[in-house]
């Protein structure tokens, strides 16, 4: 592994590693360009500023060059050689598994860490003794995505999901951290955030509470006390020295005489409120503690280090020992102001504690960037952003309305916040007469006695990312399954393709899952619901001038992938949805399921199998123009074996090759001249139907009075068979020009009107 870094100081010299980071680097840099951003310079910070030896200064900060080398999903070897050392040296981290991964031997505290998706400022304690002085240096990086701008998308994401879902984002057991951006929303009392916030204010409310006691504030406090005589001192009033006298004339020489007197006493409301501050702030975290622990409880769920947890306890300490002091225990409990105190505005140390218990109090309303707190993976984020993007589509670019009172809800777990899983997390959205339900992690889960009207998968659990079932006006459902994978398949020519096994899992995902049907004669039959299912990943185009690489496959097989980033304009899943589900300039395709049917990738069947969504659909037309009269009377007859019709007639009716291959009856109108009337006497069934060109086509089959000019037209040839009367003919009057429409033939049995008849595959008229 090439050496990426090499950090000198006086006592101690760090080493990084690292298999080849160049892709890593051309990947970033690929991001960065097509966004038109320039590549950050890297830097390692110190706390407190650390001596190198080859700036031979103090620093705060070091370069580490022009291109990062710290990214997600990396393995680095860290390597600190000690020149001088007294006992045993080690590196602290909230995480316990950062902490196990270093070990010392020799003069070497040696350790490897995989930053996994969790990008953002990684931060490392080093302790260590040197003679008899304890040292403690802390050393922060940041780690790097390859897949997004750190600055644009993932602060675009971050934004979406606090708007939808507050503290979400936030985590307590992450490798990295990300830096607290300014906010004016107010948030709920969220612990994680308020120890976040405690961890970079205390040394600040320590200070202010040591010049507190140094110099505190106090006041003359009026004082009655009882005394004896000789008890008395310095001037008294007429009156009591009167009394006084009167009392020694009368041997009275025990009674005791009250005295109005002031002293100073640090028993005041701004007293009151700093041993609040301490009281409350001990309390928030031992109540943090508690909870975290619980939440840490092993074996399952040990995430959190044990030196974390002791360095809460050493922020804990200095403040009960305050709690401590003599000055405290003269001060009474805190109960309010009843006036604006200008000591807490202005006096030393009065003023900093206040301000601090403000901002702990705000949270992220008053402060910036001064404090930092891990955030969830951002693999993580980008699931549940994708789902807020496809929300979004549906509302702004498909007229949708969502119900609100169905918002997927949050729940607290432990120290952190959580999005219910399954169909709780799901949004409903409706716009007419079509309803959407938008679901987060659904499961699906196997069962013994599947019911009716349920989607089981029959072996294994599944639980894919985003489910998008729309029911329609009849009642019929069509479901999409989205998954976000925050990868992207490695290519030399810097094109963003998705990973090659998320693409596999969609098509496990369609195949598992089943849905149970109730037939008409009581039988359960299994059904596959998923019309296609796509991976949603962070790709790079300009999709105004090119085309989804997996456009093709996603009209064949119903198989795909559509790139979603923040920073983009998302463009081919928005037409993808538009095409699939209409907006307001384009009219919605169907009142029923016939539109998704009738599309290829919904027509793969078993080999040896035929797929049809009717069983009886009927084709009906109007004979053309200049036939034989052999070939008239064969149709007014009954006795009719062929019929043709030109591939560009159905193309421009929209007719799939699905529908044309599903047609089993055919119905056409014929002119009788004794009658004088056009109707339809006779049904045939097709024996086949085959697409060949003019010249393939005989003269007895075609029936056509003269040779067409061109032969290698195309036209679909229909083989007609076992003709039937129809018990009472279909008038069609004034249908002049030629028409074919998909009906039933059970409808074409009973009607008596060509207007009678309702349309199969409508959107093909």
């Amino acid at each position: 592994m090439p050496e990426l870094l090499s950090l000198d100081t006086p006592d101690w010299t760090l080493v990084v590693w690292s298999k080849d980071i160049s892709q890593c680097q051309r990947q970033l840099a690929h991001t960065l360009n097509v966004r038109q951003k320039t590549i950050p310079a890297p830097r390692l910070r110190f706390d407190p500023a650390l001596h190198i030896t080859d700036c031979d200064s103090v620093e705060s900060e070091y370069p580490l060059g022009d291109t990062p080398v710290f990214f997600e999903n990396k393995l680095y070897e860290f390597d600190f050689q000690f020149r001088r050392c007294t006992g045993e040296p080690v590196l602290k981290h909230r995480l316990q598994t950062v902490e196990e991964a270093f070990h010392y031997s020799g003069q070497s505290l040696r350790g490897s860490i995989n930053f996994g998706n969790d990008v953002g400022w990684f931060k490392l304690q080093l302790h260590y003794h040197n003679g008899a002085k304890h040292y403690r240096q802390a050393l922060s990086f940041e780690v790097f995505p390859t897949k997004m701008d750190i600055e644009s998308d993932i602060s675009a994401i971050q934004q979406v999901i606090d708007s939808h879902y507050p503290l979400l984002r936030f985590s307590f057991v992450q490798k990295t951290e990300q830096e607290l951006a300014r906010s004016r929303k107010p948030h709920e009392r969220f612990p994680l955030l308020w120890i976040a916030q405690f961890e970079s204010l205390r040394l600040e409310l320590e200070k202010g509470i040591k010049q507190v006691l140094q110099n505190p504030h106090s006041r003359l406090l009026p004082r009655e006390q009882n005394y004896r005589a000789e008890q008395l001192k310095g001037r008294l009033s007429a009156r009591l020295e009167e009394a006084v006298v009167t009392a020694i004339a009368h041997q009275q020489l025990h009674k005791k005489y009250l005295l109005n007197s002031k002293a100073l006493s640090v028993d005041t409301p701004e007293n009151r409120f700093i041993k609040m501050v301490l009281k409350r702030c001990t309390r928030q975290i031992a109540l943090f503690v508690s909870q975290a622990r619980e939440n840490n409880a092993p074996p399952e769920n040990a995430r959190l280090s044990e030196s974390f947890f002791a360095q809460l306890d050493d922020w804990k300490k200095p403040l009960e020992q305050f709690l401590q002091r003599p000055f405290f225990r003269e001060v009474g409990e805190f109960d309010g102001f009843n006036a604006e105190s200008l000591v807490l505005h202005h006096k030393q140390g009065y003023a900093r504690v206040y301000r601090v218990w403000q901002q702990l109090q705000l949270y992220l309303d008053v402060f910036g960037q001064q404090a930092g707190i891990s955030i969830k993976s951002i693999a993580e984020l980008y699931e549940v952003w994708c789902v807020l993007e496809l929300r979004r589509i549906l509302l702004d670019d498909l007229c949708f309305t969502e119900i609100s009172s169905k918002k997927a809800p949050l729940y607290k777990k432990g120290i952190e916040k959580q999005l219910h899983e399954g169909f709780k997390a799901a949004f409903h959205l409706h716009r007419d007469n079509v309803r959407i339900r938008l679901a987060h992690e659904p499961v699906f889960s196997s069962s013994r006695q599947p019911q009716a009207g349920h989607i089981y998968s029959w072996i294994t659990r599944q639980k894919p990312d985003i489910l998008v079932e729309v029911e329609l006006g009849n009642g019929d459902k069509i479901r999409w399954i989205f998954d976000a994978k925050y990868r992207i398949a490695p290519d030399d020519n810097a094109i963003d393709y998705a990973p090659d096994d998320a693409i596999n899992q969609m098509h496990r995902y369609r195949d598992a899952l089943i849905h149970i049907h109730c037939a008409d004669d009581g039988w359960h039959e299994k059904s596959r619901p998923i019309f296609g299912a796509f991976v949603l990943y962070p790709g790079w185009f300009g999709e105004a001038t090119s085309q989804n690489p997996y456009q093709a496959a996603i009209e064949a097989v119903g198989i795909g992938a559509f790139p979603l980033l923040p920073d983009a304009n998302n463009t081919w899943l928005r037409d993808f949805l538009i095409e699939q589900l209409g907006n307001s300039s384009k009219p919605y395709p169907t009142e029923n399921a016939d539109y998704y049917f009738v599309q290829e990738a919904a027509r793969i069947s078993q080999t040896g199998m035929v797929l049809s969504k009717y069983q009886d659909l009927t084709l009906t037309a109007v004979l053309g123009p200049d036939r034989t009269n052999d070939y008239l009377e064969k149709f007014q007859q009954g006795n009719a074996q062929w019929y043709h019709i030109p591939l560009q007639s159905t193309l421009k009716k929209n007719m799939q090759r699905a529908a044309v291959h599903e047609i089993k009856f055919c119905a056409f109108v014929v002119y009788h001249p004794a009658a004088k009337q056009r109707r339809i006497d006779f049904i045939y069934e097709v024996r086949s139907v085959k697409l060949l060109r003019r010249k393939e086509i005989t003269d007895d089959q075609a029936g056509a009075k003269a040779k067409p000019v061109n032969l290698d037209k195309e036209y679909w040839l229909f083989e007609l068979v076992k003709p039937r009367s129809l018990v009472s003919a279909v008038d069609v009057s004034g249908t002049r020009d030629f028409k074919l429409r998909l009906v039933s033939a059970e409808q074409l049995m009973k009607a008596v009107n060509w207007q009678d008849l309702s349309d199969h595959y409508p959107f093909l008229g």
